[in-house]
């Protein structure tokens, strides 16, 4: 071929034989991970729910967007301080498509060049380009692998569970690794370093350091030009072998392999709704089933999902329910659903068309996940936002629930209490004195029903009426509008339970009951803009409501207190603060991971003046959930208490006070607090409180 210097295609092995194999081998490859896939599509499908994808520009979009951070930048791996397997999977990553760059872009060369008598551009930096693939592509992946492997036999975190697929995998790899240097090594020993060959010239051949240090190595030996020749043909074909052998092996197992594809497919297909938005059951009255009890009551997206799921085990480390000994393990739910689906799809499609298929060996809820299990989870979304490749395992935990709750009414009793408590009163908090106007006693607040031209709707919520630490931030925050000079109103007697508690335990028929009511409540008074003090109330009225028609500017106290301060309208002062101390800040799940809420309640702390401020160890997006979300505020906790761990954490800091921006996380700080024995010297206040105080 070309006389330019480097690397000679198909030197030592002959063509048109070895070449003529290698380009059958390849779309035999790729037809066979196309069968692989074909078949796995097939298994998905046996889903019977429809999924509704939404515009595919938009999608795309995100997509790319995605492809361009999470998998190009790696920021879905390495953001977490979860450094070590970050580096591992961005070496693995990078270095294998540097070589798979390297061996098309010489592909490109050979054949341009024979068939088309034209000199493929790269050519020219032959020599080059193969430091390039030495150190960025082989070396790369060298160092990713041996990381991967370390981390797997040797540190093996409690978090990976090891199978035989992941040693396979990883023995494919280095395989093709250690013969592809092989075979450079080799080639470089008996030409370039050799000088009878024509193509000696050693100034060449330090330009490929690793092929260079394994020729220096074979040449040591001894071993003969013609010798070193023998056994580069040999493991060429052992190159070419595991290479053939690794494609068949993916396609017959589906194995670990296969999430190089079908994690990007689950990021294309991922929901582009809001996080906090648990997705619609449908019309009730064309619904079979209530819930998921089976594979056809999913929609086909989730089961794509679970066999996007790489078995990390991110998810489960930041899960707050396993992390206080909780039955519950994100990822263990995913790999059972795929166990599950591997075992029931095979029934399903050998079902003829219109006929009942058997009933399963084993309950898809019961055995496969277990109740325990899925009553655990808190619907916080650590475990969505540490998944790479994002999975999101609160719909499949919520749609089993609905089935727990609406099928088999086996929702747990104080859980079952909350729900009759809504239907029968409107809210959730069974024995409590207080009523929906009790806060309003002497601050001469007016209702909707009074002044309908209100500009705002202060959304008080359950926990603000009904529940005293709630009255006190509701009153906080009257007391603030006022001062800021904002027109607002509230509901008053007119006011009813979101229906999020009843969503997250899986009753979403009184879910959507005490949507549509409220929504007409709006309707009827032409409402806009509404604030809420609780980010479950604001997460339920801007995500989900939309869903059945109720469009409004919802905005959390947070964001909507920051920018008065912003434009002046607020003027806190040191004096007002008192014995406030040292503060910290507690994320509430629902304003942070599940809406992206961060920086509104920092710029709160941060304007007043002489507030000594420290972060919690885990904030922000890595904050440790209160104990209180999933319906759980309303449920019997075994064995180590969320809030309690979430209440060390708080006392780790030495502040004086959890600041918090929710009704339920101060609930759950002030039992945590008492518990602890702290009650004296530690306090959980409303963010709203504190500047309340500081603009007095």
């Amino acid at each position: 071929m070309s006389d330019f210097a480097g690397r000679t295609d198909f030197w030592n092995i002959g063509y048109p034989f070895a070449g003529a194999l290698v380009y059958l081998v390849a779309p035999i490859a790729l037809a066979s991970i196309a069968y692989a896939l074909r078949r796995r599509w097939r298994i998905w499908h046996t889903a019977g729910t429809d999924v509704n994808l939404g515009p595919t520009k938009k999608r795309w979009k995100a997509f790319f967007s995605l492809l361009t951070t999470g998998l190009f930048a790696h920021r879905q791996f390495v953001r977490r301080r979860d450094l070590y397997p970050g580096i591992m999977h961005f070496a693995i990553f990078w270095g294998f498509t540097v070589l798979l760059l390297a061996t098309t872009i010489a592909a490109l060369e050979f054949n341009a060049e024979k068939y088309l008598n034209w000199i493929w551009p790269t050519v020219h930096a032959r020599v080059p380009l193969g430091f390039v693939w030495d150190v960025f592509g082989g070396l790369l992946a060298a160092v990713g692998l041996s990381m991967a492997a370390w981390r797997r036999y040797v540190l093996r975190p409690g978090r990976l569970n090891t199978a035989l697929d992941d040693g396979i995998v990883l023995a494919f790899l280095f395989g093709l690794l250690a013969s592809g240097f092989l075979i450079e090594g080799l080639r470089i020993g008996a030409t370039e370093l050799n000088p009878s060959s024509v193509q000696y010239d050693p100034s060449i051949a330090g330009w490929s350091p690793v092929g260079w240090i394994v020729a220096k190595a074979f040449l040591g030996t001894g071993i003969s030009p013609a010798g070193l020749e023998t056994i580069h043909a040999a493991t060429w074909w052992v190159h070419a072998a595991i290479f053939a052998t690794a494609f068949v092996y993916a396609a017959a197992r589906f194995s670990r392999f296969a999430h190089m594809i079908v994690s990007p497919m689950n990021w294309y297909y991922r929901s582009l709704g809001p996080r906090g938005a648990l997705k619609p059951m449908g019309d009730f009255e064309t619904l079979e089933t209530f819930g998921a009890k089976d594979i056809p009551n999913l929609p086909w997206t989730q089961l794509l999902s679970f066999d996007a799921c790489t078995n990390c085990g991110r998810c489960q480390d930041a899960c707050p329910a396993w992390a206080s000994g909780k039955p519950l393990s994100p990822r263990a739910v995913i790999q059972n659903m795929r166990g599950y689906m591997e075992e029931r799809s095979p029934v399903l499609l050998g079902t003829p068309m219109g006929e009942t298929p058997p009933a399963p060996a084993r309950s898809m809820v019961h055995d496969a996940v277990g109740d325990d299990s899925l009553w655990s989870c808190l619907t916080c979304a650590a475990c969505l936002d540490a998944c790479p490749v994002e999975i999101n395992h609160i719909d499949t935990i919520v749609d089993m629930r609905r089935f727990l709750t609406l099928e088999e009414a086996t929702t747990p009793d104080t859980a079952q209490s909350a729900l009759q408590s809504i239907e029968q009163r409107g809210h959730p908090w069974r024995g409590t004195t207080l009523t929906r106007t009790s806060w309003m006693d002497g601050l001469d607040i007016p209702t909707l029903a009074e002044k309908p031209e209100s500009e705002v709707l202060f959304w008080v919520g359950c926990s603000g009426a009904l529940v005293q630490r709630g009255v006190d931030t509701t009153r906080s925050m009257t007391s603030v509008l006022k001062k800021a000079g904002i027109d607002f109103a509230v509901l008053g007697d007119e006011e009813t339970c979101t229906g999020d508690p009843a969503r997250r335990l899986g009753n979403e028929y009184l879910f959507l009951t005490q949507a549509e009511t409220n929504i007409a409540t709006f309707k009827q008074y032409d409402v806009k803009k509404i604030i809420t003090t609780c980010p479950h109330c604001f997460n339920t009225i801007k995500n989900e409501y939309p869903q059945l028609g109720g469009n409004y500017d919802v905005i959390h106290y947070t964001a909507f207190v920051g920018d008065l301060l912003k434009r002046g309208k607020l003027k806190p002062t040191e004096a007002g603060i008192g014995k406030i101390g040292t503060v910290t800040y507690h994320d509430s799940c629902y304003l942070g991971r599940h809406n992206g809420e961060y920086g509104a309640p920092r710029e709160i702390i941060s304007s007043i003046p002489g507030l000594q401020f420290v972060e919690m160890e885990r904030n922000k997006e890595r904050a440790f959930c209160c104990g209180a979300g999933g319906g759980r505020m309303w449920m019997e906790e075994e064995g180590e208490r969320v809030n309690h761990m979430r209440t060390d954490q708080f006392l780790e800091t030495g502040a004086e006070t959890v600041a918090v921006s929710c009704p339920f996380c101060i609930q759950m700080f002030d039992e945590g607090i008492s518990a602890k024995g702290a009650d004296s010297s530690k306090r959980a206040v409303d963010l709203i409180s504190i500047l309340d105080q500081a603009t007095d």
